[in-house]
Protein backbone atom coordinates (compact mmCIF):
# COMPACT_ATOMS: atom_id res chain seq x y z
CA UNK A 1 0.00 0.00 0.00
CA UNK A 2 1.52 3.35 -1.10
CA UNK A 3 0.67 6.60 1.17
CA UNK A 4 1.73 10.35 0.05
CA UNK A 5 2.18 12.71 2.79
CA UNK A 6 2.39 16.65 2.27
CA UNK A 7 6.02 16.35 2.55
CA UNK A 8 5.38 14.69 -1.22
CA UNK A 9 7.71 11.77 0.30
CA UNK A 10 6.03 8.54 -1.13
CA UNK A 11 5.41 5.49 2.19
CA UNK A 12 4.97 2.25 1.73
CA UNK A 13 2.98 0.20 4.57
CA UNK A 14 4.15 -3.61 4.60
CA UNK A 15 1.42 -5.92 4.78
CA UNK A 16 2.31 -8.84 5.15
CA UNK A 17 0.36 -11.68 3.25
CA UNK A 18 -0.97 -14.82 5.02
CA UNK A 19 1.26 -17.47 3.12
CA UNK A 20 -0.83 -20.39 1.29
CA UNK A 21 0.25 -23.59 1.58
CA UNK A 22 -1.92 -25.07 -1.48
CA UNK A 23 -0.57 -28.08 -3.46
CA UNK A 24 -0.99 -25.96 -6.50
CA UNK A 25 1.28 -23.21 -5.72
CA UNK A 26 3.94 -26.14 -4.50
CA UNK A 27 6.96 -26.13 -7.28
CA UNK A 28 8.08 -29.48 -7.79
CA UNK A 29 12.23 -29.75 -8.73
CA UNK A 30 14.76 -32.47 -8.55
CA UNK A 31 15.50 -31.02 -5.31
CA UNK A 32 12.20 -32.02 -3.64
CA UNK A 33 10.41 -34.14 -6.26
CA UNK A 34 11.57 -37.59 -3.81
CA UNK A 35 9.58 -35.67 -0.94
CA UNK A 36 6.74 -34.70 -3.01
CA UNK A 37 5.91 -37.74 -4.40
CA UNK A 38 6.02 -39.59 -1.15
CA UNK A 39 3.32 -37.42 0.36
CA UNK A 40 1.13 -38.18 -2.30
CA UNK A 41 2.32 -41.95 -2.06
CA UNK A 42 0.52 -42.06 1.36
CA UNK A 43 -1.31 -44.18 3.25
CA UNK A 44 1.39 -46.28 1.17
CA UNK A 45 3.95 -45.97 3.57
CA UNK A 46 6.01 -48.61 4.63
CA UNK A 47 6.28 -48.15 8.07
CA UNK A 48 4.17 -45.17 8.36
CA UNK A 49 6.28 -42.94 9.30
CA UNK A 50 8.00 -40.33 7.60
CA UNK A 51 11.19 -37.80 7.96
CA UNK A 52 11.84 -34.81 5.84
CA UNK A 53 14.64 -32.88 6.52
CA UNK A 54 16.89 -30.70 4.95
CA UNK A 55 17.88 -26.48 5.20
CA UNK A 56 15.31 -24.46 6.52
CA UNK A 57 13.31 -22.25 4.07
CA UNK A 58 13.33 -24.77 1.17
CA UNK A 59 9.80 -26.19 1.55
CA UNK A 60 9.56 -28.40 4.70
CA UNK A 61 6.35 -26.94 5.90
CA UNK A 62 5.02 -26.83 2.79
CA UNK A 63 4.85 -30.33 1.89
CA UNK A 64 3.44 -30.45 5.81
CA UNK A 65 0.75 -28.63 4.89
CA UNK A 66 0.36 -30.33 1.79
CA UNK A 67 -0.20 -34.02 3.56
CA UNK A 68 -2.05 -32.61 6.54
CA UNK A 69 -4.46 -31.42 3.95
CA UNK A 70 -4.88 -35.21 2.83
CA UNK A 71 -4.85 -36.61 6.32
CA UNK A 72 -6.52 -34.52 8.08
CA UNK A 73 -3.23 -35.01 10.35
CA UNK A 74 -3.20 -32.93 14.14
CA UNK A 75 0.52 -30.71 13.97
CA UNK A 76 2.19 -30.59 17.65
CA UNK A 77 5.01 -27.84 18.27
CA UNK A 78 7.52 -28.48 21.06
CA UNK A 79 5.49 -26.68 23.62
CA UNK A 80 2.31 -28.95 22.93
CA UNK A 81 4.11 -31.82 23.30
CA UNK A 82 5.75 -30.68 26.60
CA UNK A 83 2.44 -30.25 28.17
CA UNK A 84 1.20 -33.66 26.89
CA UNK A 85 0.84 -36.59 30.02
CA UNK A 86 1.31 -39.83 28.08
CA UNK A 87 0.51 -41.67 30.95
CA UNK A 88 -2.91 -40.70 30.42
CA UNK A 89 -2.57 -39.72 26.69
CA UNK A 90 -5.18 -41.38 23.92
CA UNK A 91 -4.66 -40.84 20.04
CA UNK A 92 -7.85 -39.73 18.97
CA UNK A 93 -6.51 -38.82 15.29
CA UNK A 94 -4.93 -41.38 13.13
CA UNK A 95 -2.27 -39.06 11.85
CA UNK A 96 0.18 -36.39 13.09
CA UNK A 97 3.07 -33.65 11.90
CA UNK A 98 5.91 -32.83 14.47
CA UNK A 99 7.82 -30.01 12.34
CA UNK A 100 11.49 -28.81 13.13
CA UNK A 101 11.93 -32.06 15.34
CA UNK A 102 15.37 -31.14 15.38
CA UNK A 103 15.17 -28.05 17.23
CA UNK A 104 13.43 -30.17 20.33
CA UNK A 105 16.81 -31.38 21.08
CA UNK A 106 18.82 -27.75 20.41
CA UNK A 107 16.34 -25.42 22.24
CA UNK A 108 16.14 -27.86 26.05
CA UNK A 109 18.84 -28.93 28.71
CA UNK A 110 19.67 -32.20 29.56
CA UNK A 111 16.77 -33.50 31.81
CA UNK A 112 13.67 -32.28 29.37
CA UNK A 113 16.24 -33.76 26.79
CA UNK A 114 15.74 -37.53 28.27
CA UNK A 115 12.04 -36.93 29.08
CA UNK A 116 11.54 -35.87 25.57
CA UNK A 117 13.12 -38.58 24.25
CA UNK A 118 11.17 -41.30 26.02
CA UNK A 119 8.11 -39.36 25.35
CA UNK A 120 8.67 -39.91 21.96
CA UNK A 121 8.93 -43.14 21.81
CA UNK A 122 5.93 -43.98 23.94
CA UNK A 123 4.14 -41.77 21.20
CA UNK A 124 5.82 -43.72 18.26
CA UNK A 125 4.35 -46.75 20.14
CA UNK A 126 1.10 -45.77 20.40
CA UNK A 127 0.90 -44.58 16.51
CA UNK A 128 2.05 -48.04 15.92
CA UNK A 129 -0.55 -49.57 18.02
CA UNK A 130 -3.16 -47.80 16.56
CA UNK A 131 -1.73 -48.23 12.85
CA UNK A 132 -1.27 -44.23 12.72
CA UNK A 133 0.91 -42.36 10.45
CA UNK A 134 3.99 -39.71 11.68
CA UNK A 135 5.28 -36.73 9.63
CA UNK A 136 8.46 -35.43 10.94
CA UNK A 137 10.08 -32.49 9.28
CA UNK A 138 14.07 -31.54 10.04
CA UNK A 139 16.92 -29.16 9.58
CA UNK A 140 19.27 -32.04 10.01
CA UNK A 141 19.38 -35.73 8.88
CA UNK A 142 18.43 -37.83 12.03
CA UNK A 143 21.87 -39.20 12.69
CA UNK A 144 22.38 -35.81 14.02
CA UNK A 145 19.79 -35.09 16.18
CA UNK A 146 22.31 -36.12 19.23
CA UNK A 147 19.42 -38.82 20.25
CA UNK A 148 20.70 -41.19 23.31
CA UNK A 149 17.93 -43.58 23.73
CA UNK A 150 18.82 -46.29 21.82
CA UNK A 151 15.33 -47.64 21.14
CA UNK A 152 14.26 -44.56 20.06
CA UNK A 153 17.80 -43.76 17.53
CA UNK A 154 16.25 -47.35 15.96
CA UNK A 155 13.10 -46.66 15.46
CA UNK A 156 13.92 -42.93 14.08
CA UNK A 157 16.39 -44.71 11.74
CA UNK A 158 13.68 -47.07 10.78
CA UNK A 159 11.45 -44.26 9.60
CA UNK A 160 11.61 -43.50 5.64
CA UNK A 161 13.74 -40.84 5.29
CA UNK A 162 14.07 -38.04 2.71
CA UNK A 163 16.39 -35.15 2.00
CA UNK A 164 14.95 -32.04 0.38
CA UNK A 165 18.43 -30.80 -1.33
CA UNK A 166 19.28 -27.31 -1.58
CA UNK A 167 16.83 -25.76 -4.83
CA UNK A 168 18.14 -25.77 -8.47
CA UNK A 169 18.55 -23.22 -10.40
CA UNK A 170 15.27 -24.23 -12.32
CA UNK A 171 13.14 -24.40 -9.67
CA UNK A 172 14.91 -20.94 -7.96
CA UNK A 173 13.86 -19.19 -10.99
CA UNK A 174 10.06 -20.82 -10.67
CA UNK A 175 9.94 -19.52 -7.45
CA UNK A 176 10.80 -16.19 -8.25
CA UNK A 177 8.72 -15.72 -11.56
CA UNK A 178 5.75 -16.59 -9.18
CA UNK A 179 6.93 -14.08 -6.71
CA UNK A 180 6.91 -11.49 -8.86
CA UNK A 181 3.90 -12.29 -10.75
CA UNK A 182 2.03 -12.67 -7.68
CA UNK A 183 3.30 -8.59 -7.02
CA UNK A 184 2.27 -8.09 -10.46
CA UNK A 185 5.58 -7.20 -11.79
CA UNK A 186 6.57 -8.58 -15.27
CA UNK A 187 10.63 -9.15 -14.84
CA UNK A 188 12.89 -10.29 -17.20
CA UNK A 189 14.40 -13.63 -17.72
CA UNK A 190 18.39 -11.87 -17.34
CA UNK A 191 17.16 -10.34 -13.63
CA UNK A 192 15.37 -13.46 -13.08
CA UNK A 193 19.13 -15.63 -13.86
CA UNK A 194 20.96 -12.66 -12.55
CA UNK A 195 19.04 -12.63 -9.36
CA UNK A 196 19.54 -16.85 -9.37
CA UNK A 197 23.06 -16.53 -10.03
CA UNK A 198 23.94 -14.33 -6.92
CA UNK A 199 21.58 -14.78 -3.92
CA UNK A 200 21.23 -17.31 -1.18
CA UNK A 201 19.61 -20.23 -2.31
CA UNK A 202 16.92 -20.41 0.06
CA UNK A 203 13.37 -19.74 -0.32
CA UNK A 204 12.77 -17.12 2.24
CA UNK A 205 15.46 -15.43 1.22
CA UNK A 206 14.29 -15.17 -2.37
CA UNK A 207 10.21 -14.29 -0.65
CA UNK A 208 12.47 -11.10 1.39
CA UNK A 209 14.41 -9.95 -1.49
CA UNK A 210 10.99 -9.77 -3.65
CA UNK A 211 9.41 -7.91 -1.12
CA UNK A 212 12.15 -5.33 -0.69
CA UNK A 213 12.79 -4.91 -4.73
CA UNK A 214 9.00 -4.33 -4.88
CA UNK A 215 9.66 -2.00 -1.92
CA UNK A 216 11.87 0.14 -2.90
CA UNK A 217 11.14 -0.01 -6.62
CA UNK A 218 7.74 1.76 -5.18
CA UNK A 219 9.44 4.37 -3.40
CA UNK A 220 12.05 5.55 -5.38
CA UNK A 221 9.87 5.09 -8.48
CA UNK A 222 12.66 3.63 -10.39
CA UNK A 223 12.77 0.69 -13.07
CA UNK A 224 13.51 -2.66 -11.95
CA UNK A 225 16.41 -3.81 -13.66
CA UNK A 226 19.73 -5.31 -13.18
CA UNK A 227 21.86 -2.16 -11.84
CA UNK A 228 18.66 -1.66 -9.75
CA UNK A 229 18.81 -5.34 -8.09
CA UNK A 230 22.82 -5.01 -7.49
CA UNK A 231 21.74 -2.14 -4.58
CA UNK A 232 19.36 -4.92 -2.95
CA UNK A 233 21.68 -8.48 -3.00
Amino acid sequence: MIYKNNKNIQLTFNLKKKKIYDENNFLVSKSNKEAYKLINKWPDWLTRKLIVFGDPGNGKTHLSYIWKKKSSAEIINLEKFKKIKFDNFSIKKKCFIIENISSFFDKINLKEKENIEKNLLHFYNLIDENKGYLLLTASKAPKFWGITLPDLRSRILSSILVNIKKPDDELLASVLVKLFSDKQILIDKKIIKFIVNRSERSFNNLQNLVNKIDEQSLITKKKINISFIKKLI
